[in-house]
């Protein structure tokens, strides 16, 4: 219960529309992965990464569907194969969904 609550509230962060966020933890630190759509549309979109308080982008597109999807599921990949247990939702999901 202590993670969900936990993974809720640090899923606030993201108040820009974030359609896709996917959420590591190893031990007490976490980081988020977020694909976020500025102007709300599937374009322009980014990967945004917070970790210890701080957000940076990590890629952006303009012109290609799915390239942010693509990048974030890649560099959650990356973090679980560093050992950082990942979950990831999309906007409109009921519940956390863990990712393969």
């Amino acid at each position: 219960m202590r993670y969900l609550i936990l993974l809720l509230t640090s899923l606030s962060i993201f108040a820009v529309h974030a359609d896709q966020t996917t959420h590591c933890q190893k031990g007490e630190a976490v980081r988020l992965i977020a694909v976020v759509y500025p102007q709300g549309g599937e374009l322009p979109c980014e990967v945004q990464y917070r970790k210890e308080g701080n957000t940076e982008v990590l890629w952006r597109a303009s012109n290609e569907a799915g390239y942010c999807e693509q990048k974030a599921a890649e560099f959650a990949e990356r973090q679980r194969s560093w050992g950082w247990q990942c979950v990831s939702t999309a906007s409109g999901a009921d519940k956390p969904q863990p990712t393969p």
